[in-house]
């Protein structure tokens, strides 16, 4: 599972900069939303810039903790250092499961957010 995630975030991590730029751009708009702004007057703008961070952050998150994952374990490594790639497989497979998790929970919270604005 983990070397299909390192693959995921190989591609991930090519379009790094304009994850960042949408992250900068997408808090922007959302502090520009909450803090009383001539030009955005309402919060209408909200909650797609709150969803877009959310993307945004998973995805440079994402990209950054799976950019390096250490091969497998071999018979001809010494004892230690077989145990200690495994507890950094295992640690990241830990944190594979976790991020899936989260990518869940940011689809479900983008879905409610724009369901929400599309109907105000």
């Amino acid at each position: 599972m983990i070397d299909r995630l390192q693959r995921i975030a190989g591609i991930i991590q090519r379009f790094r900069r304009f994850w960042l730029l949408l992250a900068l751009a997408s808090a922007t708009l959302a502090l520009a939303s909450v803090v009383s702004n001539p030009w955005l007057a309402d919060d209408r703008w909200l909650m797609p810039g709150v969803v877009a961070l959310c993307w945004s952050l998973t995805l440079l998150s994402f990209g950054r903790l799976f950019e390096s994952v250490p091969s497998p374990a071999t018979r001809e490594m010494p004892w230690h250092r077989r145990f200690k790639r495994s507890v950094q497989r295992g640690l990241l497979w830990l944190l594979g499961a976790a991020m899936i998790g989260l990518t869940g929970g940011v689809l479900l919270l983008s879905w409610q957010l724009l369901r929400v604005w599309t109907m105000s």
